[in-house]
């Protein structure tokens, strides 16, 4: 039995579902993060940040889902990844 062929169209049907899921985040409206703020955050789906050279803060965003399923997008700053990574 030759799995190649299996796999090539597991790989494209999962691909396009992602694809699809990246086209609806796009109508998501972005929530700029107060502090203090109460967030109920279910499901992390995605994390972003701003691409920086070196330590510094940087402007980031949560993509996340709610207890009843709602999709979010939250915008805040923190330190860049690199302030942890060693850069």
């Amino acid at each position: 039995m030759n799995i190649k062929p299996l796999a090539t169209a597991s790989l494209v049907t999962l691909l396009s579902f992602g694809t699809i899921a990246a086209q609806a985040n796009d109508n998501v409206p972005v929530q700029p993060y107060r502090y203090g703020q109460q967030l109920d955050v279910h499901k992390v789906l995605a994390l972003h940040e701003d691409s920086r050279i070196g330590c510094g803060v940087v402007n980031a965003q949560m993509d996340y889902l709610d207890s009843q399923g709602k999709e979010h997008r939250l915008q805040y700053q923190k330190f860049a990844s690199d302030c942890h990574e060693g850069g």
